[in-house]
């Protein structure tokens, strides 16, 4: 199983302008999402992805898009910020730590980005992709939940966080990149390997 989380510092939590996905920026959202999720041909049927936004009005909202079990999705950014703003409908009443589907394979909760990560600690390694960590084509296994930032990468106390989780640090190369080009590089080691 492979697992991104990407944490969206700016990501509109409440309705969004379809027309305007800069607006909170969405559309880098829906990148990662089809970053992680698609290839040529197919869904990764063996991918998840979490995605947590914490732009107003209402954070903390994560999205959980479950590459197993979804159903009507294609890879452009309007039908995925279509699927993002209807999750973000269902999910406008809901209380701290309450979750709920909103079509198969997506889901909708009221959860932190720190909670969520501390729970998957226990079951799964973590991976913080920086261009400060080991290189990834040193490593021989990566399985494991990977963590991204969107533009504005991690606040300094989620990266004190994910040190104390004994996250391990992986760079993907000396630049910078997007975060939907982190999640198909990342890919494609897995499936070089």
């Amino acid at each position: 199983m492979r697992e991104f989380v990407l944490l969206s510092l700016n990501g509109r939590t409440s309705e969004f302008d379809l027309n305007d996905l800069t607006f909170g920026r969405i559309d880098l959202v829906c990148r990662a999402v089809s970053s992680a999720l698609f290839v040529s041909d197919h869904i990764r049927r063996d991918t998840n992805i979490y995605v947590f936004l914490n732009g107003s009005d209402n954070p903390p909202k994560m999205i959980s898009f479950i590459g197993e079990t979804i159903k009507d999705i294609t890879p452009d950014e309007k039908t995925i910020s279509r699927l993002i703003l209807a999750a973000l409908k269902k999910g406008r009443s809901l209380v701290l730590e309450q979750e709920i589907e909103v079509s198969p394979g997506i889901r909708v909760a009221k959860k932190s980005f720190e909670k969520f990560v501390k729970e998957k600690s226990k079951e799964n390694k973590l991976f913080y992709l920086s261009k400060k960590g080991t290189d990834i084509r040193n490593l021989n296994s990566f399985q494991g939940l990977f963590i991204l930032g969107d533009n504005l990468g991690l606040p300094k106390k989620t990266e004190k966080l994910l040190k104390n989780l004994n996250a391990y640090t992986i760079s993907l190369g000396p630049a910078v990149l997007f975060a939907s080009h982190c999640i198909i590089l990342v890919h494609n080691e897995i499936d070089r390997k």
